[in-house]
């Protein structure tokens, strides 16, 4: 069941991916003058400024209520969570839904490295071999030209996101379960991401009216209303209360089907969800990203023989 769970979050993360580059392009008309960053700071929000109330309405619980250790992990875990999407909705203005779901399921592979660094993994020929395959994949993804050894913007900042996604998995791990209520951990967290976006809004391009102009079409209203509920309030109660019964190395696992479901959505949603197809088209299916793609995949899956293989697990 656990694991069920957070394969129906992974795969409503994945299917928001191409969801969220539409509604940049549609605030990107609303809002000219904020930008891509004002633009995706005043996506976030009211996007997790929605998905707190609806944690409120739905659990039926007083926020007066929270322990302090809700506080503390929810204010940290909010924390990462605001820099983590900051970073891709700002990196889907520079690069397609397709590339940047791939790299961000490099925190698939990041999670047992960051484990074998705080010693808790050892480091074998098979975690070796993922490595490469990863980094040979976000070559033929990103079209990496090693005589120039540059990546773009929305690359680098997807990459930066998938490696802050790696800590929140893993911090989630940390969190313990008999002191903290899933629902009210939800709320602390997506309050702290909407408060840090709102005070990121003041000094960031269009400032705090950006609120305002980039949520003032119908279209951008129903996606952000989209976003808030099966793109935030769904999965992060689904995380919150379901990875820890499996652990962070295999929510990893199962979390690398994100990816798969973004490059779907990538291939029909685009033209559905924006004004006109020239703003946002449809991406098709080219060499690079299969080849790209299915270099990740195959990482992945090499991780799930290196997990079942006793010696490959560090003593506690």
């Amino acid at each position: 069941m656990p694991s069920v769970m957070l394969f129906i979050a992974s795969c409503l993360w994945g299917v928001c991916i191409p969801i969220m580059k539409a509604l940049g392009t549609e605030q990107s008309i609303l809002a000219p003058l904020a930008g891509s960053m004002g633009g995706s700071a005043a996506s976030l929000c009211v996007r997790f400024g929605m998905a707190a109330a609806v944690v409120l309405l739905v659990s039926r619980r007083s926020p007066f209520g929270i322990r302090p250790a809700e506080w503390k992990h929810g204010s940290i875990l909010g924390g990462v969570t605001a820099v983590s999407m900051f970073l891709q909705v700002d990196g889907l203005n520079y690069t397609n839904a397709s590339t940047a779901g791939f790299l961000i399921a490099l925190y698939c592979v990041l999670v047992p490295l960051f484990t074998w660094a705080v010693g808790r993994r050892r480091m074998t020929p098979v975690l070796f071999l993922c490595c490469a395959l990863v980094v040979a994949g976000m070559a033929a993804l990103t079209g990496f030209d090693p005589r120039t050894v540059s990546l773009g913007r929305g690359e680098w900042e997807n990459l930066g996101a998938a490696c802050l996604f790696a800590g929140q998995i893993l911090w989630v791990d940390r969190v313990p379960r008999n002191q903290v209520d899933p629902s009210r951990l939800t709320f602390v967290l997506c309050a702290s991401v909407s408060m840090a976006c709102l005070a990121a809004l003041v000094f960031l391009p269009g400032g705090l009216p950006a609120l305002f102009q980039a949520h003032a079409s119908a279209r951008a209203a129903w996606l952000t209303l989209f976003l808030a509920l099966l793109g935030t309030t769904l999965p992060f109660l689904i995380m919150n209360r379901f990875q820890s019964m499996v652990g962070p190395v295999a929510a990893g696992f199962i979390y690398c089907i994100e990816p798969l479901t973004a490059a779907l959505g990538a291939f029909f949603l685009p033209e559905l969800l924006v004004r006109n197809p020239a703003l946002y088209a449809n991406e098709a299916v080219t060499i690079r990203l299969a080849i790209g793609g299915a270099l990740i995949l195959a990482a992945n899956l090499l991780l799930l023989r290196d997990r079942a293989d006793p010696v490959s697990q560090a003593p506690d």
